[in-house]
């Protein structure tokens, strides 16, 4: 994603995270995860990725949350 290689470029350090893609290859400072391995983390920039794809029930909006509150400096959301 271009959000995270122009981040990368940007910050020599710090740590980023997509969410919602298990398909992206995590590098040294930015992994994939999924909103239940993300709990009680932050990161610098996070990429949320289909928020709406974690579901419309309780559990997707607790989700959404967790995704959306591990930023410390920027949340990207990309629908």
């Amino acid at each position: 994603y271009a959000v995270v290689a122009a981040w990368e470029r940007e910050n020599a350090d710090g740590t980023a995270v997509v969410i919602g893609e298990p398909a992206f290859p995590p590098r040294p400072r930015v992994s994939s995860l999924d909103p239940q391995r993300v709990k009680g983390l932050e990161f610098d920039l996070v990429v949320l990725l289909d928020p709406d794809g974690l579901g419309s029930d309780v559990t997707g909006a607790v989700d959404r949350y967790v995704a959306m509150t591990r930023a410390t400096q920027r949340l990207v959301v990309l629908t």
